[in-house]
């Protein structure tokens, strides 16, 4: 599990893309999971994070489309 200790959303989404499956967790803002390039649904339902997985998974589709 890796930890980023301020939220980048660039930074994350390099490091799903990269790893593809496993865990993470971001200070102050909690635990999330990933499968297959993409962080899943949290467990924990609140509108923070819904935008960081929402907003991650945006990067992660991006620099997908940036590889080719």
């Amino acid at each position: 599990m890796r930890i980023f200790q301020y939220y980048n959303p660039l930074k994350v989404a390099k490091y799903v893309k990269t790893l593809f499956r496993g865990r993470l967790y971001i200070k102050d803002i909690g635990e999330f999971e990933f499968d297959k390039g993409k962080i899943l649904m949290p467990k924990i339902h609140d509108k923070r994070h819904f935008s960081v997985m929402s907003e991650v998974n945006r990067q992660v589709l991006l620099l997908q489309s940036e590889m080719g």
